[in-house]
């Protein structure tokens, strides 16, 4: 009797699985989706950046500005750099750089010249101060002489290369909200850094500033939180830029907070000391909350 129970779970068995390998080998994707095993979701529909809670002035009580420096170099910063060309992924990721000069090229997101976002600065201008360019002869049909043709010179900007940038500067604002009671820190800009070649051989690179981007604008936001980065962990879950700034699963050290004197650290600090005083201000940071409870 037993014998006969396990034969006709054995073959129940076999037969819905010989069944469920069909059913899937039915379903295979096809069309665009033949680089996977299953059918993919096809939701055309645009990402919503995070909303964060509402703060009102009054609620309040602390609040310290800073500056950061994000190294592309550093591991966990890698997702910001690569991929290099953009071309060759299949996964349709692009690195940070890549994003923003599609975007400021179509003029969907704006430039500012500075950290203040007062002065508004056109593409051809951060071109123009940052890799510079070289005269070109133009030659063309003389309208006033019909047969003849001029010559004239032509300013032509250079293409700026992604493996040059390779770090980004932040500007934040850490605050304690009295409402929430919480330590909460709100991302107001940042800023790509061109390393630009020195003028003589053997010289070391020059930063240069690719203008500063307003993180709080609807554009920008939208624009972080539709364009995916690399998981290392997990390729099913994709994050995106405005997850990344968001969840700030990226590394940092401050090169600058409000003081005095409106100077960098390394205007008065230099090598070990500069880093010191660094993690100092970070430590400063992170005890304020740990300060506002007592047990």
């Amino acid at each position: 009797m037993r014998k006969t129970s396990l034969l006709v779970l054995s073959a129940m068995m076999l037969l819905f699985g010989g069944n469920t390998f069909a059913q899937v080998v039915d379903d295979e994707p096809e069309g665009e989706n033949l680089d996977s095993f299953y059918e993919l979701s096809n939701n055309n529909k645009a990402k919503k950046p995070f909303v964060y809670p509402y703060v009102r002035a009054a609620d309040v009580v602390w609040k310290q500005r800073v500056w950061r420096l994000v190294d592309f170099r550093e591991k966990m910063n890698q997702p910001f750099y690569y991929p290099t060309d953009s071309s060759q992924d299949t996964q349709g990721r692009v690195n940070l750089f890549t994003v923003l000069d599609r975007a400021l090229r179509e003029g969907t997101i704006k430039c500012y010249a500075d950290d203040e976002f007062k002065e508004e600065i056109s593409y051809d201008s951060i071109l123009a101060g940052a890799n510079g360019g070289h005269w070109t002869t133009i030659y063309e049909d003389d309208l006033d002489n019909p047969g003849e043709t001029i010559e004239r010179e032509e300013w032509v900007n250079e293409v700026m290369n992604p493996l040059d940038i390779k770090s980004m500067r932040i500007k934040e604002d850490w605050y304690v909200d009295k409402q929430r009671t919480v330590r909460d820190v709100r991302i107001l800009g940042f800023a790509l850094i061109l390393a630009k070649p020195g003028k003589n051989e053997g010289d070391p690179p020059q930063n240069y500033v690719l203008g500063w981007i307003r993180y709080n604008e609807p554009a920008v936001r939208n624009l972080l939180a539709n364009n995916e980065i690399f998981n290392p962990k997990n390729d099913v879950d994709r994050r995106s830029y405005d997850d990344v700034f968001v969840k700030r699963l990226f590394t940092s050290y401050v090169y600058r907070t409000s003081n005095t004197y409106n100077r960098q650290i390394d205007r008065y600090l230099t090598g070990l000391d500069a880093l010191l005083e660094s993690q100092y201000i970070e430590d400063e940071i992170f005890n304020r909350e740990q300060d506002m409870w007592e047990y």
